[in-house]
């Protein structure tokens, strides 16, 4: 009888020799370093982006502590909307107060600190990659072979990805981090009560998963993924799976509660475009449903397709840098079919209860509220949004490294593993790094972006504003022309893109306004005034300076010419009628015409404006001076 070659059974995942053979202690200081060398520049960064509106811009925020209960009571764009003369628009849409209650604090104890709020971005990022780690290596792989050497690659794929660039360098985006390190906390907390039966435990995990709602929406996917978590490992059956659950369902319920209370019923703001008819909020305000639905299977498919290829990167993606697409468009099918295989694979692992179901669907179920499906967002795709999702993906493709090579010779796998995992630290930390420097600031940002995303109304925009500002500083006098020159070709391709979006109108006013060309700067200011957003902040401060500068015209060009200083200062007064040197001044030039009805009532206005100036002192001697011209005298 021929001997049978046995198989030795596999070893179990403690006897396995780990790739990575480091002490536990070098494995937290290795992510705390990559951490560190990644990310230390953007401590030297300033404010950039939405940093501006959440945080310097903020009444709430800027008040510190004191206006804590405002923040908590109102949607995270509250005081901004307010500003804007806006107050709808946003409702229930976004309800994230713990990132804004901790700049307030941040506010009473530091000021407007850049340095320390990115110092806290840096801190938090490391200990979400801390917390990765050791939710990977202590329960959900614990149990699967090279579990460790799994959560370890991992938690560093995850600390070195280029995607991330935009969550750790803005600011603003504390709010991603603070969600994902809470989720993180939540899992481990509620696994830890579950296996030691310690109650302080629950209490833990119920207060992170509390916070974590807090923090973003993302959270509230938990009410899923937490049984679902339950059900593959510790719990044996669905049923104490779901009593496991009851807590977190209770908690999720009164945060829905608090929500509503302070921001109302979540919308899907179907219809509404603008703020006050105006501000644009809604990235498919143009499409059609069916562009819409197909646009929107696209954006799921490019978030997986940049976790593969990051690059290039972008801080905007608005209208219309991602065109609407069409159920033709063969790039909508693949997206659609590649989240569709990925969920069907999700649920076979779930049906054999394998815990890799989990980072699955963990990815799926952080897509859902980036997706536009349910909620308008305000943008169809941001970098930032993929944030939590990279997660789950990340987790699956560590796994498949080592599934995939298990056949390979113990010290081969382990050459290449590492070999391969260098290679991308290096090639993820020079981009990483680079990137961190575009977000220096607002200029920085958008004149770098606006290369990358040139179909993006907001990045013309916003790179325009930059050469604007750039060209008013000193030293660049001797460029100031350029400067104006590019910020007027990038207003006006954002125009060619969306003619009812007012920005790139009042931007392109404002860069003629430095030309000196100031009949170009009225026309655009006109267009937003008369129709596309009458009471807008800025076009009501800029219209009085441009008023003042068109009476500074009218005393240089129509110095020796009286007709052309009352053209010059009629264009002043239709743009501030309440300015008595403009009155007086239209009131010389008509006398000096002898059209002295005309003088007599543009004195007798400045006479209203200002009665107690110098000006109304010559006003009144010039009209007393009239009452002593004979009527038949006068001219017209």
């Amino acid at each position: 009888m021929a001997k049978k070659n046995i198989k030795p059974a596999t070893p179990a995942p403690a006897q396995l020799q780990p790739l990575f053979d480091f002490p536990l202690q070098t494995k937290y200081i290795i992510l705390a370093v990559i951490g560190v060398i990644f990310y230390g520049n953007t401590l030297f960064n300033q404010y950039a982006l939405d940093d501006n509106g959440v945080i310097l811009g903020n009444t709430y925020v800027q008040k510190g502590v004191s206006g804590i209960y405002k923040i908590m009571t109102n949607d995270a764009y509250s005081s901004y909307l307010e500003q804007m003369h806006a107050s709808q628009g946003f409702t229930g849409g976004r309800y994230r107060p713990l990132s804004i209650v901790c700049f307030a604090v941040e506010q009473s104890l530091f000021g407007d600190s850049a340095f320390i709020r990115h110092l806290i971005n840096i801190l938090f990022f490391i200990g979400t990659i801390f917390a990765i780690y050791y939710f990977l290596s202590n329960f959900l792989l614990k149990k699967i072979a090279r579990g460790d050497d799994i959560a370890l690659l991992s938690a560093v794929l995850f600390s070195i990805h280029p995607l991330h660039t935009e969550v750790v360098a803005n600011i603003k985006s504390f709010d991603e981090i603070l969600s994902l390190f809470f989720i993180m906390l939540t899992f481990i907390f509620s696994l830890k009560y579950i296996t030691e039966n310690i109650k302080k435990y629950l209490y833990f995990a119920v207060g992170s998963f509390f916070l974590s709602l807090l923090s973003k929406e993302y959270a509230i996917t938990l009410i899923f993924l937490l049984p679902m978590l339950f059900y593959l490992y510790p719990m044996e059956n669905k049923k104490s799976a779901i009593s496991y659950s009851i807590p977190y369902f209770i908690t999720a319920f009164v945060y829905i509660i608090l929500r509503f209370a302070s921001v109302g019923i979540p919308h899907s703001n179907a219809g509404v475009h603008y703020i006050n008819n105006q501000l644009r909020m809604d990235p498919y305000y143009l499409a059609t449903p069916v562009q819409k639905f197909a646009t929107e299977w696209y954006a799921l498919g490019k978030y997986l397709f940049q976790l593969v290829v990051p690059y290039p990167l972008a801080c905007d993606y608005s209208y219309n840098q991602i065109p609407y697409h069409n159920f033709s468009d063969i790039t909508v099918w693949l997206s659609l079919f590649a989240i569709v295989g990925i969920a069907y694979w999700g649920f076979k692992l779930l049906m054999k209860k394998d815990v890799m179901a989990l980072p699955v669907f963990f990815f799926l179920f952080m897509l859902i509220p980036i997706s536009n499906f349910f909620i308008n967002v305000g943008a169809s795709y941001g970098e930032r949004f993929d944030y939590h999702a990279s997660l789950g993906f990340i987790v699956v493709i560590s796994w498949l490294a080592f599934r995939l090579t298990k056949k390979i010779p113990f010290a081969t796998r382990k050459v290449a593993i590492t070999g391969v995992t260098v290679v991308l630290v290096l090639a993820c930390a020079g981009e990483t790094i680079s990137r961190n420097a575009d977000w220096k600031n607002d200029y920085t940002l958008f004149m770098h972006d606006v290369k990358i995303v040139p179909n993006s109304e907001f990045a013309d925009c916003d790179a325009s504003v930059g050469y604007i500002n750039l060209s008013t500083e000193k030293g660049n006098e001797s460029r100031k022309t350029n400067m104006l020159d590019t910020a007027v070709m990038l207003c006006k391709r954002a125009i060619a893109l969306d003619k009812g979006f007012p920005d790139p109108f009042i931007n392109v006013g404002l860069a003629y306004y430095y030309l000196s060309n100031l009949d170009s700067a009225k026309y655009y200011w006109d267009i937003v005034q008369s129709g596309l957003y009458p009471n807008h902040p800025k076009v009501l401060f800029y219209r009085p300076l441009l008023a003042k500068s068109f009476l500074n015209k009218a005393e240089v060009v129509g110095a020796n010419n009286p007709l052309i200083a009352i053209q010059e200062i009629r264009k002043g007064l239709s743009e501030d009628s309440t300015n008595a040197d403009l009155w007086y001044n239209i009131g010389v030039a008509y006398a000096n015409t002898q059209q002295f009805d005309y003088a007599q009532y543009a004195w007798t206005k400045t006479l209203e404006l200002k009665p107690d100036s110098n000006t109304v002192k010559n006003a009144t001697a010039a009209l007393n001076s009239l009452r002593n011209i004979p009527k038949g005298a006068r001219g017209k």
